[in-house]
């Protein structure tokens, strides 16, 4: 628009309405939560996520804990970059797991991902962590439901289970009542789950005693539920990975196929690819089992680095860095078994150690795919970066056209750099002057991201008519070549 007060001369302006250019963060990098006692604590303070762009850089995290290996691993199965978050060591694994685990509000643990872009500049696509992902617990109770909340209690009464059926490695619950306030004073709310027990095959008895010396208390009384329960890794995932646009990649409970699909069945949410089993590296002649996390996002890292790009699938690439696998994984039987429900694996098949898998965990097959979520990722994210330097323009018909353009645009560019099939930009019907005068404006955006081809059907076919070319072929030597019919 011009500037319509007076001017004697000439003015030039250079217009604002330009076009907004596509940016694609780096995609290959992963945030590596662990320990390391010996680290520099200048290089790589406790908490506070660090960009570590070589393995020489990773030095100072020194040769004790988790983090060098898990670093070390990543850049030689050709990763690049990576985000350390370093944690207090503990010998205590309970406190340990905690540390690794964090806290959501001062954002520690797993949950310094939340600041790993602000700090860094950069954004972690795949993370993983120290610790036993894979742990879980079969058959504990995973909640209590309280039927009558007792009354006149002066404190909270002690909770006791028994019964829980008749396996010999059961273990009870731990279990603590909580008293409520206001309307709810002097009764039992909830009763909180302080360890949920295991290998409980019956829903424990639940048994209240104490409460206070009031004359006139009544117990309260509630009923056990009993479950398998994810460990608290998950549910912290769970929390962090949507917001980040990121997916985790975690090692399975390193025992029997059969349990790394009860495990599976644990885990939720949509952004997890388990992998199971461990492997195992040479360590002074003396096989050692490792996680298998770091490895996987080793090789993600390498084929988001390569012409695949983002949209590469991370199964079926030769591995580097190991030397063997926790327990054999036959391919098809056991790797079919595995794969079908969500469970990433390592062969050894035709030629060395491979990914064998990847299929994230979640009930919804349409992003069941870890290379087809992250590419979603991507564009979305790039899509938000195009619109977000539109927010506080005029609303101007040079504006939103240029809008349309840029959403165009960057399909185009995803379309042939082959990360998606196609897509389009337009304007829906939802757009109203009501709305657009209060400062809204609506875009709908559609794409479809290349899949890939994890299932090849191959039919053979005998055809005995290849005689009849054999017997015309001989006969054509005789007539016309060197056989002889002559005795």
């Amino acid at each position: 628009m011009a500037d319509l007060a007076y001017a004697h001369g000439v003015t030039l302006n250079e217009s604002a309405a330009t076009p907004s250019l596509l940016r694609v963060q780096r995609q290959g990098i992963t945030f590596v939560n662990g320990f390391a006692p010996d680290a520099d604590p200048a290089a790589f303070p406790l908490n506070y996520p660090t960009l570590v762009t070589s393995p020489q850089q990773a030095a100072a995290l020194g040769a004790t804990g988790s983090l060098l290996e898990d670093v070390t691993t990543v850049f030689d199965e050709g990763g690049s970059w990576c985000t350390i978050n370093r944690v207090e060591y503990s010998a205590d694994a309970a406190v340990l797991q905690a540390n690794l685990i964090g806290d959501p509000v001062a954002r520690t643990g797993i949950y310094a991902a939340l600041r790993a872009k602000g700090l860094t500049g950069y954004q972690p696509r795949v993370v993983i962590t120290a610790g036993d992902t894979g742990a879980w617990v079969e058959g504990g109770v995973v909640s209590v439901t309280v039927t009558t909340q007792g009354a006149k209690l002066t404190e909270a009464p002690i909770v006791t289970a028994s019964g829980g059926g008749s396996d010999a490695g059961k273990v009870l619950p731990t279990l603590v009542a909580v008293l409520g306030d206001g309307a709810n004073a002097g009764k039992v709310v909830a009763v909180r789950v302080v360890t949920p027990g295991k290998k409980l095959s019956q829903a424990p008895v639940l048994t209240f005693t104490g409460g206070g010396s009031d004359s006139g208390k009544v117990l309260p009384q509630a009923v056990s539920n009993v479950g398998n329960l994810a460990n608290p890794f998950i549910s912290a995932l769970n929390a962090i990975l949507p917001k980040i646009r990121a997916r985790a990649y975690i090692s399975g409970p390193n025992t029997t196929n059969a349990e790394a699909l009860r495990f599976r069945d644990t885990v939720s949410g949509g952004r997890i690819l388990i992998i199971d089993p461990k492997v195992i590296r040479n360590v002074n002649g003396i096989p050692v089992a490792k996680p298998v996390a770091p490895v996987f996002a080793g090789v993600r890292a390498r084929v988001v680095a390569s012409d695949e790009g983002v949209s590469g699938s991370v199964s079926n690439k030769i591995i580097r860095t190991i030397d063997g696998v926790s327990r054999t994984i036959m391919y098809p039987d056991d790797s079919n078994f595995l794969n079908e429900k969500q469970v990433a694996t390592v062969l050894n098949e035709r030629g060395g150690f491979r990914t064998w898998g990847s299929r994230l965990a979640t009930d919804d097959p349409l992003w069941q795919f870890d290379s087809v979520r992250a590419t979603a990722d991507m564009i979305n994210e790039a899509l938000e970066d195009v619109y977000f330097q539109f927010v506080d323009r005029k609303f101007t018909k040079a504006n939103m056209k240029l809008m349309l353009e840029a959403g165009n645009a960057a399909i185009r560019v995803f379309k042939n750099n082959e990360d998606i099939l196609g897509g389009r930009c337009w304007f829906p019907a939802l757009n109203d002057p009501t709305l657009m005068a209060n400062g809204k404006l609506f875009l709908n955006v559609e794409f479809e991201p290349v899949g890939i081809m994890e299932q090849i059907n191959i039919t053979t076919h005998r055809n005995i008519l290849y005689y009849r070319l054999l017997l015309e072929e001989v006969n054509g030597l005789i007539e016309a070549g060197p056989l002889s019919v002559a005795a």
